[in-house]
């Protein structure tokens, strides 16, 4: 009865205000020059919005005069309010806003501890504001609806994302999606419990929940699971939004057939989008230049690559997809709107290989003050120097940033949160890697013959005191396996594609393949690199301890983690220090290959 009288009030004070306004319009004759001037008859628009807003709110207020105890009338009231405090658009808004201040004010004073109340004030609040008004809630919470208390934690997750505290963001995002399944707060849920290793709990929540309603959420949640989920999940979720009669864009649907595996209706799907290419953004493009390699489309890879060029002029950032599609397709090294993009790569390939005389000529000049100053260097291996440090660095760089470049190269178009990788993609990863690495040993092999057979074993009585650094070192790393026996070891760029490569190598041989490569080929390359060739050179020129210091630094920087710099940079120094004690190769690379397969086993026991 009260809502329905309201309702009257209402609509009887916009239609007299209305009435008055066109009948104004009608009767009064415009002032000289106000239709030559757009700003002043937009303000008489703006007066009479204004009297319009003033004649609803003085409704409400006679309401709530009648019915002083109405929670939701006083809600409604400064729900209405808030629509105008916040336009921008409005010339008036600053009054709009004051009387939205004293609305809240009202709601606190005359409803104290009321859930709707309360929900209401919390909901208009941001931040650390939030926080502190809706963190106390929770313990008067548990009488509340189960939908009082949904819009309470969805609020709390709102508000912990905004200070970027993403745990308990995803914790009262978790709460509100066991409420409320069909919540938009299932996406920030599943991003939690993703984090949290737990993504088989995550798989079954959105699977679970019900498809929205509104596609754009549905999108929202089929790219996450693009971005989250191996498999087909993606997929599925994007066949039940079909089926719900929604109708998804072409990029998220090509999004979630791709990383299915599905390449073939990926493209389909991307062909059917005529969208110019200027008007894509970097995900869309990025999905299409993927799209476009994995299916074998070198004609589609290339014009894309071209676009791109074009619209930004820089050819370094694409010199890796570059290199991809000339593996695809070598006839493109003869297109001309092409050749920037081969001058950079003949660039990238020059500077990699020049790069180690920026660590090396540095310490051919200190060697030479040394000399002069009657400082005798003694070299770890009698035919090993600064040139062949510099061949073994240069076959590195060469085989994993050029050649790999060949194998699984693609361009950086997108945040590394928008791209999408496709099932399987490990796979590629172990081969890529596997290639790269038969590539640096061919290198290699100029510089490991020059190593004795006693070089590689070592010679000279060992003392039992020398094995006890790289014990300890070997504990620290089995203590690390052992607590990673229920958790993937932590992930980073360098971790990452470790990861990738050991999933990758598993999936095609089993166990025995990444040890073989990991625990085996890859210690005896990177010793001989590193504490064979780097430090052999840099020991003929300056002292063995800036030496070791110098190789320790460059080997863990290589590895791109920083999380786990000083663990691998200690690595080194030990092998390191092996190396000139035991005047050989042979312990560092059994310490080192110990290292790898702890890593191995804890990364295969957790897949």
């Amino acid at each position: 009865m009260l809502r329905g009288i309201l309702k009257t009030i209402v609509v009887l004070a916009c239609s007299c205000t209305l009435g008055a306004s066109a009948n104004g319009a009608d009767t009064i004759a415009p002032a000289p020059g106000l239709l030559q001037s757009p700003e002043r008859a937009a303000g008489i628009v703006s007066e009479h919005q204004r009297d319009s807003y003033r004649s609803v709110l003085d409704a409400y207020r006679a309401g709530l005069v009648q019915h002083p105890h109405d929670v939701a009338l006083a809600v409604a009231q400064c729900g209405f309010i808030q629509r105008f405090a916040w336009s921008e658009d409005l010339e008036w808004s600053d009054a709009a806003a004051k009387d939205f201040t004293a609305c809240q004010h009202m709601l606190d004073e005359r409803f104290p501890g009321q859930p709707e109340v309360a929900l209401f004030v919390l909901e208009h609040r941001y931040g650390k504001d939030a926080l502190a008004y809706g963190e106390p809630l929770l313990a008067h919470s548990s009488e509340w609806t189960p939908a009082q208390r949904t819009r309470l934690h969805a609020a709390l997750s709102r508000a912990y994302s905004a200070v970027k505290d993403a745990k308990h963001a995803g914790e009262q995002a978790l709460r509100t999606v066991e409420l409320d399944p069909s919540n938009p707060c299932l996406v920030e849920a599943l991003r939690y419990l993703v984090r949290s290793r737990r993504t088989d709990e995550a798989q079954r929540m959105l699977a679970s929940a019900p498809v929205t309603k509104t596609i754009w959420l549905e999108a929202q949640r089929i790219n996450t699971a693009a971005e989250l989920f191996p498999g087909a999940q993606a997929r599925d979720e994007l066949m039940r939004a079909r089926h719900a009669g929604l109708k998804i864009d072409a990029y998220t649907s090509a999004r979630a057939l791709f990383r299915a595996g599905d390449v073939a209706s990926a493209e389909a799907a991307l062909v059917a989008e005529k969208q110019p290419s200027k008007f894509m953004t970097p995900q869309n493009r990025q999905i299409r230049l993927d799209v476009a390699f994995n299916a074998g489309n070198s004609l589609a890879a290339a014009d894309l690559l071209r676009d791109e060029y074009d619209r930004t002029h820089r050819a370094m950032p694409l010199v890796s997809a570059y290199a991809r599609l000339l593996d695809l397709s070598p006839k493109m090294l003869m297109r001309a709107d092409l050749l920037p993009l081969a001058g950079a790569l003949i660039v990238y390939t020059v500077l990699l290989v020049a790069a180690p005389g920026l660590l090396l000529f540095p310490a051919h000049y200190r060697g030479l003050l040394r000399a002069r100053a009657k400082k005798v260097s003694e070299p770890l291996f009698g035919r090993i120097g600064l040139r062949h440090a510099w061949w073994a660095l240069s076959s590195m760089y060469f085989a994993l940033y050029v050649f790999g470049g060949f194998r699984v190269g693609t361009a950086s178009l997108s945040p590394a949160h928008g791209t999408v990788l496709r099932d399987g993609w490990q796979q590629g990863v172990a081969s890529s890697y596997i290639w790269s690495l038969a590539v640096m040993a061919l290198g290699l092999a100029w510089v490991a013959v020059r190593f004795s057979w006693r070089e590689w074993l070592g010679s000279g009585e060992w003392k039992k005191a020398w094995f006890v650094p790289p014990a300890l070192y070997l504990g620290w790393s089995l203590l690390t396996f052992v607590v990673s026996h229920h958790s993937m070891p932590a992930g980073g760029p360098g971790v990452g594609w470790q990861l990738a490569f050991i999933t990758g190598a598993h999936s095609i041989g089993g166990l025995a393949l990444p040890l073989l490569i990991f625990a085996v080929a890859v210690p005896i390359i990177e010793e001989l690199i590193f504490r064979g060739c780097l430090l052999g050179g840099l020991s003929r020129h300056i002292s063995f301890g800036w030496a070791n210091v110098m190789q320790a630094a460059l080997f863990a920087a290589l590895h791109q983690d920083m999380s786990h710099f000083v663990q691998r940079f200690v690595l080194a120094l030990i092998a390191g220090w092996l190396v000139r004690k035991t005047k050989g190769l042979a312990m560092p690379i059994a310490m080192h290959g110990v290292v790898n397969m702890f890593f191995v086993l804890a990364v295969v026991r957790n897949l």
